[in-house]
């Protein structure tokens, strides 16, 4: 058996703008269910106080109250729905002030159905906007210190992991995990470590004093320890009572590469089944609502932007002549192509020679008008159509050219994955990236595209379609 040990600790930083999900630990969700509670209580009664001073009403104490129970009691449970007491996707302050302003206006809708449903048990539907603008300020704003307190150096887990197996194995785990700054990690390099426990004499070493690993680990003051490899069942039994005295958490590190699915793991019969699933943003229940989603919402975007896209039409006309649209081919769903639709801005002769150039900023090809629309991204507004004939959903991966697909598929690994959802106008990477990027930048797009389709849930599209829409007039656009 050859064993080293590396004795200086190898201290890991966070990994910058990994959208990676944050999940939260018992005593942080308790945390902001008490403060978002508290400030839900205190929005309510300020907006019943400004509802009946602005209007008059009659004011009843006890019907008050049963309105103000109703209020926080149906925000928090949607609140709950939405997972924002489980985990949060914001990269930054703005980002959680953006989901919970996203979530509180989610949550006023139920509650205005229910209340004219049932006025009975609301003082008013005034009351309940008031509610609305004053939970937005405090409950936002809360939320958001809340966030930049959680992301403080003082606050993040300092945890000390011991890593044992084989030297490249070893190297993989410690590039894959993600550890908050002061997290350090031990590695102990083993070969051959599941053999080498196979020969321990469990009745004469009850504390396993002679693995030698084991009790570097233990002397470092590890919390974790992560095997690489499967240890012998008998052997397994032994250490996790070991190390639970010592209260150490043991794990295991497969080497199984991360892919767009889900795996789990139950047993039939005596054997042991590890099952992969397709991840929900890949199921046809999903997929038929964001489908619903898409056609609803697609169609009030036409008619609120009608006007918006006939005079860029105009405008585009009147400077360069038609065609007004511009017909590029790009890779959907399946990897299959279709035809995506924009306002042309850029000049005729963009790409004469028939080469595919990548877009850059300042480019020269683009015309005065092609500029003004670029800046406002107005240029993407037909994708609209897009979206209704079914090539394209509001929020997913944006789409490539077959050239730059090619390209990148062949030096990205999980390229291919990102195609496992219909691409979208916007979406996460979009948010908190560029639009015009250089293509050294393909790789970190990809990394958000893929956290996207693994975390996808209802209230994520909601929200980036929001922040989106927020920051619409400041787009950080070409």
């Amino acid at each position: 058996m050859s064993t080293q040990i590396v004795e200086q600790p190898v201290r890991l930083k966070a990994p910058a703008l990994r959208p990676a999900p944050n999940v939260y630990p018992v005593s942080w969700t308790l945390v902001l269910l008490i403060s978002d509670v508290l400030l839900f209580i205190v929005a309510s009664c300020l907006g019943a106080f400004s509802g009946f001073h602005h209007w008059n009403s009659p004011r009843i104490e006890s019907h008050l109250v049963i309105a103000d129970v109703f209020y926080v009691a149906l925000w928090v449970v949607v609140f709950d729905r939405l997972g924002l007491y489980r985990r949060t996707f914001a990269l930054s302050i703005k980002d959680e002030l953006y989901y919970t302003v996203a979530a509180l206006i989610i949550g006023t809708v139920p509650q205005l159905i229910l209340f004219t449903i049932y006025p009975g048990i609301s003082t008013s539907r005034i009351v309940l906007l008031y509610a609305l603008a004053y939970s937005i300020v405090l409950v936002g704003s809360s939320r958001a210190i809340l966030h930049r307190i959680r992301q403080s150096q003082w606050l993040r887990s300092r945890r000390r992991i011991s890593i044992v197996g084989s030297a490249a194995h070893i190297a993989e785990v410690m590039e894959n995990l993600q550890l908050g700054d002061g997290s350090q990690t031990q590695a102990i390099v083993v070969e051959g470590l599941a053999q080498s426990l196979g020969r321990i004499d469990l009745m004469r070493d009850a504390d396993l004093a002679t693995v030698e690993w084991f009790d570097r680990a233990r002397a470092w003051g590890c919390d974790s320890l992560i095997l690489t490899e499967i240890i012998p069942p008998h052997v397994l039994c032994h250490i996790l009572g070991v190390a639970a005295r010592q209260h150490i958490r043991l794990s295991f590190a497969p080497r199984m590469t991360r892919h767009a699915y889900d795996l789990s793991l139950r047993t039939d019969g005596r054997q042991v089944l590890i099952v992969p699933a397709r991840l929900r943003a890949c199921t046809p229940r999903v997929q038929l609502v964001k489908r619903m989603m898409d056609i609803a919402l697609a169609s009030v975007a036409l008619l609120i932007f009608a006007p918006v896209m006939l005079l860029a039409a105009l405008a585009v006309y009147l400077e360069s002549g038609g065609p007004v649209l511009y017909k590029q081919q790009r890779i959907g769903a399946s990897g299959l192509p279709f035809s995506i639709l924009k306002f042309r801005s850029m000049r005729h002769d963009a790409e004469m020679d028939g080469q595919a150039r990548w877009a850059s900023k300042n480019d020269a090809r683009t015309t005065r008008v092609g500029a003004i629309l670029r800046r406002f991204s107005f240029d993407e507004l037909p994708q609209l159509f897009n979206v209704l004939r079914g090539d394209m959903s509001l929020v997913g991966p944006r789409p490539e050219r077959p050239i730059f697909v090619d390209l990148f598929r062949t030096s990205l690994p999980r390229y291919d994955e990102r195609h496992l959802v219909r691409p979208g106008i916007t979406g996460w990477s979009q948010v908190h990236m560029k639009r015009v990027l250089e293509t050294s930048a393909a790789g970190e797009k990809l990394h958000y595209d893929l956290q996207y389709i693994e975390n996808w849930s209802l209230f994520l599209d909601i929200a980036v379609l929001f922040q989106t829409l927020c920051e619409f007039l400041f787009h950080r656009a070409a």
